[in-house]
């Protein structure tokens, strides 16, 4: 061992004891802290022990205990999020160490900042997975800042730390590293085999798995038994960087492995792995997949004959040793604080031990550098996010708009505002808004546009790992899940000064069919939770459902977006803002309108064909940047005739067709308000004055709704069962739509003009049948 690794691992020999005492505190927090609330996972959390602390005190990491937001501290992901465990008893045991430290000389250096508020120490291991308390998996919040993604799904975790590790290498910090901890089970998940061939099309020298590897999950069956081979065959044949101990409960040979694979040589800049041959459930007594998820029986004979070990060997009593637990439940909170005391009473009583891990988790956060000379995202950089004329778009460019008459597709929109977005930030801050990526499909959704240039600024261009590592679209092939993590992970990656109060990194985008929208879901979920309670700020992602609607017909039913597209609804509201925008101008508007919210994600729903821009002052029709209001009059209803209901419409085909009908609507004497459904959620955002302009409560109930999407997606627009009956969508005649041309398929979808007609001809001529309903179904409510 040369070089910097040498040097590491002869500072860390000399504290093999300390850390085998840690590790026994570790071990000991684990069981007293599963003991006490009978549940959680001590088997996977016991076999990695060594190679977390390894990790943590050798100096393979550069991090900060007391202030884990550094930005250019070292990042982890607990990709196996089950095993938290672990990570809660390590944190107590080295904030005792602070805590005892601080206590002893008063010395600010070891205080915890904020009146500990971002501390975790043994106290809070009594409230494991209870409300209010520690989670049950793995959470980027509050006293776990030190994680940096929201785990526990298998192989979620993988995606998200590939995203970290790019952008911290597109913004000039290659020498930050991610350091991602999995199992073996971990990796049979399709996600993993996504990352790993990612990680090493992206060139990410500074991501580093951490692989226990026991051989063992849940089920009775060996993992062994249905996956061949080894860490080496499992990576190597990916372009990994691998290495490796069969020996991964023995500090020194651990400690070679983990150093070797953060910073030993690696002129292929791959990324790398270190495996670690561990036994499940190690010294706890019960192993393999019985010691998975279920600690020992409260206060058992199992449970006692490992704290005597611990007794024996250091010379301390527990309370209540071989007696059952306290009835009481406050008798059982007492007995557990007192016997975590005893075991943290092997630290405190040991004043050289504290000094020497005190100083030693000091050394560590002062290797955090302050500032990467070759960061690219500072100074004016990272300015560009208050820029107000970013997401301004009545003062975007000319060039932006398509031309009344012109017909173009919604989706090309997407495409001009992504090449002027992340030109602008060229021109005016020297660095890229978006990075984006889409499942070999980057033309044909429109998402390259985020690459390209705008008029006389020459675009970011492809994303090369060794020639252009600030290309804004990434190489990506068909790993649909692995995209949307990693542009999640992107976005989480937060390199401001302050990042409790302001954000500099990147936005991400990824696109794929709206078809296959559901394989996204998964890290937008958990992103979305994330955002949601991190208190750090996190960037936005721009999740593209491309090609959506019965409008993919050539392509046939297996590509059509009707019900799948409903999954960007599946999170609780704010948390996604859904856009539908009909045609090519509103597409600008909205992004711009859902990108000023709060929200960290916005799903946007485009289609494929051109329709025709309308001469929307012609026709009396508001503006396309009314639009951004989330809904807009496209009709209202002629003030010399009596109203006869609202019709909400939504989508491109489907609004198309409606806008041809508007003087067939005239000549019928169909008095019907028009409302343009784009977003539930700006709407939502809206003053209540306009709201109640463009769609106040009698309209919704007085109501239909025609979308190219299916019926039970359309919840936000649809206020009754009555408004559902008479409502053109999709899915009207609860079938599966067939293929063909688009004028076909949205003609058997009942969608084409004529149909359209006939829909609100119905719904006209019995609304008087439709409110006595109403009136009857009130009635009988009020006399119940």
């Amino acid at each position: 061992m040369d070089g910097e690794v040498g040097r590491l691992y002869a500072g860390a020999e000399r504290s093999f004891g300390d850390w085998q005492v840690v590790a026994d505190l570790v071990d000991e927090c684990i069981d007293l802290m599963l003991n006490y609330r009978q549940s959680g996972h001590p088997g996977g959390s016991r076999s990695k022990v060594h190679l977390t602390l390894s990790l943590l005190l050798s100096g393979a990491m550069r991090w900060d205990l007391l202030r884990p937001w550094r930005p250019f501290g070292d990042r982890l992901v607990l990709s196996a999020g089950h095993t938290v465990p672990l990570v809660y008893a390590t944190l107590a045991v080295f904030d005792e160490a602070m805590r005892a430290r601080h206590a002893r000389e008063g010395d600010p250096a070891f205080a915890f900042p904020d009146g500990g508020r971002w501390a975790l120490t043994w106290e809070h291991l009594l409230d494991l997975r209870r409300n209010g308390g520690l989670p049950g998996h793995a959470e980027m919040a509050g006293r776990t800042l030190l994680l940096k993604w929201n785990t526990g799904p298998s192989g979620h975790g993988m995606p998200p730390s590939a995203g970290e590790a790019l952008a911290l290498k597109a913004a000039g910090c290659e020498d930050v590293k991610v350091f991602a901890i999995e199992g073996e089970g971990g990796l049979t998940p399709g996600a993993s085999h996504e990352t790993r061939n990612s990680a090493w099309g992206l060139g990410l020298s500074n991501l580093v798995f951490l692989l226990d590897w026991n051989d063992f999950g849940i089920d009775d069956n060996p993992l062994s038994s249905v996956v061949h081979g080894d860490p080496a065959s499992w990576f190597a044949p990916y372009g990994w960087r691998v290495t490796g101990t069969l020996e991964g409960s023995s500090f020194p040979e651990v400690t070679r492995a983990v150093l070797d694979a953060a910073r030993g040589e690696n002129p292929e800049h791959a990324p790398s792995v270190a495996w670690f041959k561990t036994r499940k459930g190690r010294g706890y007594g019960t192993y393999d997949n019985k010691s998975h998820g279920t600690p020992h029986p409260l206060n058992s004979e199992k449970f006692w004959t490992t704290r005597k070990a611990f007794m024996a060997r250091y010379g301390v009593a527990y309370e209540g040793v071989d007696a059952a637990a306290p009835a009481d439940p406050a008798a059982q909170r007492a007995q557990a604080s007192r016997n975590f005391e005893v075991a943290l009473s092997v630290l405190r009583r040991d004043d050289a031990l504290v000094g020497r891990l005190s100083d030693r988790l000091a050394e560590l956060a002062r290797s955090v550098p302050e500032r990467v000379p070759s960061f690219s995202l500072g100074g004016k950089g990272a300015a560009l996010f208050a820029d107000e004329r970013l997401l301004d778009a009545e003062r975007y460019p000319t060039a932006m708009w398509a031309k009344p008459g012109e017909k173009k597709p919604n989706r090309a929109a997407l495409a001009t505002w992504g090449a002027w977005v992340n030109s602008f930030a060229k021109k005016e801050y020297g660095r890229p808004l978006f990075v984006a990526c889409s499942a070999d499909l980057a033309e044909s959704t429109n998402i390259a546009g985020f690459m390209k240039g705008f008029e006389d600024i020459e675009g970011w261009g492809w994303y090369q790992r060794d020639t252009n590592p600030r290309g804004t679209l990434l190489p990506q092939q068909i790993t649909e899940f692995t995209n949307a993590g990693i542009v999640c992970g992107l976005a989480s990656v937060n390199l401001a000064d302050d990042p409790f109060r302001e954000f500099n990194g990147f936005w991400g985008a990824c696109s794929t069919y709206g078809s296959f929208s559901y394989l996204k879901y998964g890290e937008m979920r958990l992103f979305s939770q994330l955002a949601q309670d991190c208190e750090l700020r996190v960037g936005k992602v721009l999740w593209i459902a491309g090609h959506s609607g019965p409008e993919t017909a050539e392509d046939s039913r297996t590509h059509f977006g009707i019900f799948e597209t409903g999954v960007t609804q599946l999170v609780p509201d704010g948390q996604i803002i859904d856009l539908h925008p009909w045609e090519h101008n509103e597409v600008p508007v909205v992004l711009a309108a859902a990108l000023r919210q709060k929200a960290p994600i916005v799903a946007l729903h485009l289609t494929r064909p051109a329709v025709e821009i309308p001469d929307r002052a012609a026709l009396g029709m508001a503006s396309h940047f009314a639009a951004a209001r989330g809904a807009y009059i496209l009709r209202p209803y002629r003030a010399d005739r009596p109203k006869q209901g609202t019709v909400f419409v939504q989508g491109t085909s489907t609004t198309a067709n409606l806008v041809k009908l508007l003087p067939d609507l005239d000549r019928a004497s169909l008095n019907v308000k028009i409302v343009a459904a784009i977003s539930p959620q700006l709407f939502a955002l809206a003053d209540q004055a306009y709201r109640d302009e463009v769609a106040p409560l009698a309209d919704r109930w007085d109501a239909m709704v025609i979308s190219n999407r299916a019926r039970r997606v359309m919840r936000d627009w649809i206020a009754h069962p009555i408004v559902a009956e008479y409502s053109l969508t999709s899915d009207a005649d609860d079938r599966w739509r067939t293929g063909g041309s688009v004028e076909e398929v949205i003609a058997e979808a009942h969608l084409s003009p004529a149909h359209l007609l006939a829909g609100i001809e119905r719904f006209v001529r019995e609304r008087p049948e439709r409110l006595a309903r109403l009136r009857a179904a009130v009635d009988a409510a009020s006399a119940h």
